[in-house]
């Protein structure tokens, strides 16, 4: 452990982050990250003490420069996406029409 950082519990985080992020939502920055614009997730640094998890001022102002610095890096300075940005794959017609028939036929074995 680093002495010399003064530990903050996740809902003091939430009172000092810009924005004033909900207490779950600081909780998922430290578990799950966020993902920036280049694929790169980023995660708030924490430390968990007993059931708890702590986040200092330092990591917090690290985390919102790390996430800037991916974003910036993903883009160029005429604002143009260096990687295409690609629309999550939905599913075919094909495949809808396949789930809906599955429903059907589920609903339909229950006697609905």
């Amino acid at each position: 452990m680093h002495e010399t950082q003064e530990y903050i519990t996740l809902t003091q985080a939430a009172k000092l982050a810009p924005g004033r992020p909900s207490v779950n939502c600081i909780w998922r920055w430290c578990r799950k990250g966020v993902l920036a614009r280049s694929g790169q997730r980023v995660n708030l640094q924490h430390v968990r003490i007993g059931g708890k998890l702590f986040t200092t001022a330092a990591w917090l102002s690290q985390f919102g420069q790390a996430l800037a610095d991916a974003d910036a890096n993903y883009f160029r300075l005429d604002g143009k996406p260096v990687i295409p940005v690609s629309a999550p794959r939905g599913r075919s017609e094909k495949e809808r029409q396949a789930a809906i028939g599955k429903a059907e036929r589920e609903l339909a074995e229950m006697g609905v």
